[in-house]
């Protein structure tokens, strides 16, 4: 039977979820958040249909990202590109993802993004490399003491809300998150995934600021699973506030340190050198390697550029 290229179905739902988590190592509830988003509609998931059998899948998403003055735009995010082992090399995620291109063309999304190892794949798709910051820094012991950093409570949400975005108003191309992302995506309910948030707390008890950490395993020689990194996520704060800024830079450094691992930190130059650099001197730029962008509208991206730089409202 040939191949039929469409939109999912509400009713297979399940049965994406079941092709992701063959493909994919993360289990079902991993994949689920992609459904529960309020912005997802059937459209926004291509899949290929080979004699009655999903066979392939991807999937896009509607994010709002902000532009340098605060205003915003809206962004493809594209993910979960997967296609059975015994059904690849026929040419169906090329396919999928022209018919993607096609749904992303045809409504207001100014640009998409994409991660992957494979950019040869895209680039023939029309899709570029963008170098996004990403720096690695020597960590060393630094005294944070008189300071406490603990996970953070499910009933904090409105103070790491308002952190994040009033350190990230004005840093380009960072999403505007709204309470559904908050709780769909970061999984703020779910004290599993709500762990890797630590609350900075000074000498007086007072919360200041919040990190959010990742941690990196490797197998060593003897195949035991080990720490090779951390990473600096994101963080917030008063973007005043520089010594929060110092004692969560801090806070990282010593726990990279402890751990005998290296320090990963995804935030742009300015950041760096205002908050990082004078605390860690070996910091140095890497580079995002995985990022592709393609720009689906040059008319709509020209025009919320004329209108960002006038201060006029940008398109919606």
């Amino acid at each position: 039977m040939n191949p039929v290229f469409r939109d999912l179905r509400p009713e297979e739902q399940a049965e994406c979820l079941d092709l992701w988590a063959q493909v994919f190592s993360p289990s079902h509830d991993y994949f689920e958040r992609y459904f529960q988003d309020p912005r997802w509609k059937p459209a926004y998931t291509r899949v290929c249909e080979v004699d009655g059998k999903l066979v392939a899948a991807m999937q896009v998403v509607r994010r709002p990202v902000r532009l340098a003055n605060g205003q915003t735009l809206w962004m493809a995010g594209i993910a979960n590109v997967a296609t059975l082992p015994e059904y690849r090399g026929r040419g169906y995620a090329s396919q999928l993802l022209q018919d993607l291109h096609r749904v992303m063309d045809s409504e207001d999304f100014a640009f998409a993004l994409l991660f992957t190892g494979i950019h040869d794949f895209y680039g023939r798709l029309g899709w570029e490399r963008l170098p996004l910051p990403l720096y690695r820094a020597t960590p060393i012991a630094v005294d944070i003491s008189g300071w406490r950093f603990r996970t953070a409570e499910a009933d904090e949400l409105p103070s790491v809300q308002r952190w994040y975005d009033a350190f990230y108003a004005d840093h380009p191309l960072t999403v505007q998150r709204d309470d559904a992302y908050w709780r769909i995506w970061t999984r703020w309910d779910a004290p599993r995934w709500r762990n890797k948030f630590y609350i900075a707390e000074d000498s007086g008890g007072k919360a200041r600021g919040y990190i959010a950490l990742e941690t990196y395993y490797n197998n060593d020689d003897d195949g035991n699973r080990v720490v090779n990194g951390v990473g600096v996520a994101e963080l917030g704060s008063d973007p005043a506030d520089s010594e929060a800024f110092r004692q969560l830079i801090g806070f990282a450094s010593q726990t990279a340190h402890l751990m005998g691992a290296s320090l990963e930190i995804f935030l742009p130059e300015a950041d760096i050198e205002r908050f990082v650099r004078p605390l860690l001197p070996d910091v140095r730029w890497v580079g995002q390697g995985s990022a592709m962008v393609r720009v689906c509208s040059w008319e709509r991206v020209q025009a919320w550029g004329t209108n960002a730089r006038a201060g006029m409202p940008v398109p919606r």
